[in-house]
């Protein structure tokens, strides 16, 4: 999680803040998507779990992304 954080603020220094929003929402739809199609296809037994840790993972990082954004100034 350390990492992305870095990313954001990185790219935050040489985008507008309207971009970075949208990448980061983009990007956090695509992880969440891909995290259910694999754990639905490896995991199809506990795949009810999965989707819940999947989903309780997407809100904290989503959720920390928000914070990190709402740092970033115009």
């Amino acid at each position: 999680m350390k990492i992305n954080l870095l990313v954001i603020t990185t790219l935050s220094e040489s985008m507008n803040k309207t971009y970075v929003e949208i990448t980061s929402s983009v990007g956090a739809v695509a992880v969440f998507i891909i995290l259910i199609v694999i754990v639905n296809t490896t995991f199809s037994a506990y795949a009810a779990y999965g989707n819940v840790v999947i989903l309780l993972i997407y809100v904290i990082s989503v959720g920390l992304i928000g914070l990190k954004l709402a740092e970033i100034n115009n």
